[in-house]
């Protein structure tokens, strides 16, 4: 990529990323299980089902993906990242559309979300962000953070749509049921959006470019459907929303749906519109480009990975529990619902900030420092909503610092992993330190909530007689403690291990001493 910038070259990979991360497992099944409650308990709590059975499938599928992170990662190395997504795209699709199997039987329930897990590991940004750390050198932590935005925006549209689609008996088109139908079109929409873009756009440094694909000549019959995909999500997000502006007004919750709909037709107008035949990255005429880094097995007997892996149980715990429980905690210090709903929505808005400016940030700065302050930030702000009397105010202050520290949390793990143990097996090494992350993003929600509630931690409806009888001004002040000093031994991790200019630099003289 001489002389040309890497965002001019490297966009179409970013494009497909992003979209395939934001219509991937990591953020689909989690903002959208909320909307299945109700339509789950009318049918099947006569059954003996409880909310807590239905909230058991995130435990479930955070040890599936615990699991099955590593694992992706591996095959990733194998037989390349873009190979992996695509397959997983379509597995991930129809797992989906297995949920409305459900019915009634709490084992086949279980079944089906860790089969979900499983099948969609592959879109998890283990694999998705391989190609963009391999493309942009850099700009790589600002490229990181621009792949990872979709999760927040197409996670909160895909709330919309499943619920215009359960509260809609025009839509129930699977069994006459709301919840089936809803899971279905869920299901088709990574196969309908992010499939036709990662198929043209997806590629790494190793793979056929663009410029030499055939499959490129098909442009734009394939994106055609994506296109179409993208304006039926957005059509039913848009007829499920404006209809709350005119008994609410247009509140922040409502407005952002309207921004997020025009964001989403970006990706694939881009790809549209403009040349996707790019080539990947080149060096200097006899440069040996090879790949530097650690194997997962060398890594594994590197004291930084297990500084990150077990950094990262507390960080996400403490980060990931509070945001599902930021109406809870803002109710309990006297805010009204409706007030809180729309504070809450604030996260977005700083997740997406924190991306960007993080990302821009840790080009230029070393990582572990930039991600420390960042995600002191949360602690900050836990600490804060736990004192007694918060108003509206200083809630807002406080949700914008979860937010901000949110919204870097991948960015800084993916980027590290990449300085630190480089890109060899970086999605072997991302996926296993990915599952350590999953284990406290996955458990923390529910954990934090049977602690504020005082009933001491329980798993899968088991009291395991942890720490009862506290309120949430203990949970959240123990959460910005375990955070703050989750995030010191980060710190410890010395300089980078591995620089991609350098390595460039390394070969081209052992190419001269060689000549010579």
């Amino acid at each position: 990529m001489a002389n040309k910038s890497e965002f001019s070259e490297g966009w179409p990979v970013l494009t497909a990323a992003a979209v395939g991360v934001g219509l991937g497992l990591s953020p689909l099944p989690f903002y959208t299980v909320g909307v299945f409650i109700p339509p789950l308990m009318q049918e099947f709590a006569p059954m003996g089902w409880s909310v807590g059975d239905i909230l058991n499938a995130l435990a479930i599928y955070t040890f599936g993906a615990f699991a099955a992170a590593p694992l992706v990662g591996m095959v990733a190395e194998k037989f390349g990242a873009r190979k992996v997504t695509l397959i997983s795209i379509i597995t991930f699709g129809l797992s989906m559309m297995s949920l409305a199997l459900n019915n009634g039987s709490k084992p086949l329930y279980i079944f089906l979300w860790f089969l979900l897990a499983f099948a969609g590991a592959g879109t998890l940004p283990v694999t998705f962000t391989r190609p963009v750390a391999n493309w942009f050198v850099k700009n790589r932590g600002m490229a990181l953070g621009i792949a990872l935005i979709a999760t927040g925006v197409f996670g909160a549209l895909a709330k919309f749509y499943a619920q215009f689609i359960v509260s809609n008996e025009a839509f129930h088109i699977i069994g006459n049921s709301g919840w089936r139908s809803a899971y279905v079109m869920l299901g088709c929409l990574p196969l309908a959006i992010a499939l036709p873009m990662a198929w043209l756009g997806l590629r790494d440094v190793d793979d056929v470019s663009a410029k030499d694909a055939n499959i490129t000549k098909f442009k734009y019959p394939i994106l055609a459907v994506s296109m179409i995909g993208t304006l039926i999500l957005v059509t039913l997000v848009i007829k499920q929303v404006t209809p709350l502006v005119g008994a609410h007004g247009l509140r922040l919750e409502y407005f952002m749906a309207y921004v997020f709909c025009a964001m989403v037709l970006i990706p694939v107008s881009l790809m549209l519109l403009l040349d996707i035949k790019k080539a990947p990255p080149q060096v200097e005429k006899g440069t040996v480009v090879v790949l530097p880094g650690l194997t997962l097995m060398e890594a594994f007997k590197t004291w930084r990975f297990w500084v990150l892996a077990i950094s990262f149980v507390p960080i996400s715990y403490s980060v990931g529990a509070i945001i599902p429980n930021i109406e809870r905690v803002l109710t309990f210090n006297g805010i009204s619902m409706d007030e809180a709903v729309g504070l809450a929505t604030l996260t977005g808005l700083a997740v997406l900030s924190g991306r960007i400016i993080g990302g821009y940030l840790i080009d230029r700065f070393w990582a572990p420092g930039v991600a420390f302050a960042f995600l002191a930030s949360p602690a900050i702000a836990l600490w804060m909503l736990a004192q007694p009397g918060v108003d509206a105010t200083t809630a807002t202050i406080a949700i914008l610092m979860i937010g901000f520290g949110a919204g870097v949390e991948y960015d800084f793990m993916a980027f590290m992993i990449s300085k630190y143990f480089g890109m060899k097996s970086y999605s072997a090494i991302y996926g296993a330190i990915y599952g350590f992350f999953a284990l406290g993003a996955g458990l923390g929600p529910s954990i934090m909530t049977d602690i504020a509630d005082g009933r001491g931690i329980h798993f899968l409806g088991a009291n395991l007689g942890i720490l009862p009888g506290h309120d949430w001004h203990f949970t959240l002040v123990s959460a910005a403690i375990v955070l703050f000093v989750s995030t010191i031994p980060l710190l410890f991790l010395g300089k980078y291990q591995y620089d991609f200019e350098d390595h460039k630099k390394k070969k081209t003289a052992e190419t001269e001493v060689a000549a010579e």
